[in-house]
């Protein structure tokens, strides 16, 4: 079996991930594409997810402090 690399990022069109201060409230304007394209099938069809430490802290204490 063959193992694949997938990079799934959000980017503004000026190629950053983030504002200076570290905001990512321009995702928040970002329209859901059509059609959906199952964000949440293929989020459980991973089996590791990497990401830097600075991103994981917004994660759980911005985007998900109930959880």
């Amino acid at each position: 079996m063959k193992n694949k690399l997938i990079l799934y990022i959000a980017m503004s069109l000026d190629g950053y991930i983030a504002e200076k201060d570290g905001n990512i409230g321009f995702l928040d304007e970002t329209p859901s594409p059509s059609p959906d394209l199952d964000y949440e099938t293929f989020y459980h069809s991973l089996q590791a997810i990497i990401m830097g430490g600075k991103t994981y802290r917004q994660i759980k204490n911005e985007l998900s402090p109930d959880k």
